[in-house]
């Protein structure tokens, strides 16, 4: 498939971090919510909140795990943090009070979709993948099964929330194959996606269901009233698919250093994302600097980017000499 945008959204600056890298992002509710990796300035990784409206910026947590996501609903923030037997998935609220414990066992990266959040845990030889309504407290289990189905075992390595359900992997440990695995909230059970010679499959966040990467066969689509995957022609060699939300397919391509975003909506021009190159508080005699993708979010037709502006030399040397977080925010069609 050939994707040739013709047009260039334009983004406004929404966070600027001297000596952070934004890991991850989320807004809901008035507030904007991220996560910085350590560094040589910032030791500690942390949960940082900004209220919208008044521009006031609180730490709601400290020693957290970008890794595994972050969420944000109308009443609380989601993340995760490591806990005395394990990673815990955590909630706080924005005022940063009454922190609960969600999960001690995170087994994968969780998701979120509006006030659900779904994560899956791993307690012995026993995985779950948990649905909560963080306005209710209801909670759902949509999937349980043991780890290990006579020497065929599995790990999860992803979780992604639909309009309509919830989609996780099941990598393999081993040669047989790898599942993708999906439950609409109104069904009885899960259906069940083999893909042979992949133990680990990409799954990308669709608000349609799923979109997973299949080794040797490229990006497959399957959203949830559709009874089999279908190829999507995207054989993920030059575009790599970044997240598909209500009619709009977000596409990565480019270098590490310089990559490039577009958004495709079918029926209309394939429009490029235009990213800074550079900051005012980036170095000037570093030489070319790099614009580095570290983390997105969608609100409605808002989309969230989070990028590491930091020289090519310390990228290089392996080191944060001159690195600038940045957050842009763009109005997509």
């Amino acid at each position: 498939m050939r994707v040739q945008p013709q047009r260039r959204l334009k983004p406004g600056w929404l966070l600027m971090l001297k000596g952070q890298a934004v890991a991850a992002i989320a807004t809901a509710g008035g507030y904007v919510v991220w996560e910085f990796q350590p560094s040589d300035e910032h030791p500690v990784s942390a949960l940082m909140e900004r209220n919208r409206r008044t521009g006031r910026t609180r730490r709601l947590a400290a020693s957290v795990l970008p890794q595994f996501g972050l969420a944000s609903t109308t009443t609380r923030v989601v993340y995760a943090r490591a806990g005395a037997a394990g990673s815990e998935l955590r909630a706080i609220r924005h005022d940063g009070g009454n922190s609960v414990v969600l999960s001690r066992s995170l087994a994968a990266p969780f998701a979120s979709r509006g006030n659900v959040i779904a994560w899956a845990e791993e307690v012995r030889a026993k995985q779950r993948v948990v649905l909560r309504n963080m306005s209710t407290g209801r909670q759902w289990v949509a999937a349980q099964m043991a780890r290990c189905n006579g020497d065929r075992c599995y790990r999860i390595d992803a979780v992604t929330l639909a309009d309509d359900g919830v989609v996780f992997d099941r990598g393999a440990i081993g040669a047989h194959p790898s599942l993708i695995v999906r439950r609409r909230l109104r069904d009885a059970k899960p259906t069940i996606a083999r893909l042979e010679n992949d133990p680990q499959p990409d799954l990308a966040p669709s608000s349609a269901g799923t979109f997973y990467f299949w080794l040797q066969h490229g990006w497959m689509r399957w959203d949830f009233g559709r009874l089999h995957p279908h190829p999507t022609h995207l054989n993920g060699l030059r575009w790599w698919v970044v997240g598909y939300e209500h009619g709009r397919l977000l596409l990565r391509t480019g270098t590490k250093c310089r990559p490039r975003l577009v958004v495709r909506v079918r029926g209309k021009r394939t429009q490029a994302v235009t990213s800074p190159t550079s900051t005012p508080a980036s170095p000037k005699n570093f030489g070319p600097l790099c614009a580095l993708m570290t983390g997105f979010a969608w609100q409605g037709r808002r989309l969230l980017v989070a990028r590491a502006i930091i020289p090519r030399i310390s990228l290089t040397a392996a080191n944060d000499v001159g690195l600038v977080g940045v957050v842009t925010e763009t109005t997509t069609p």
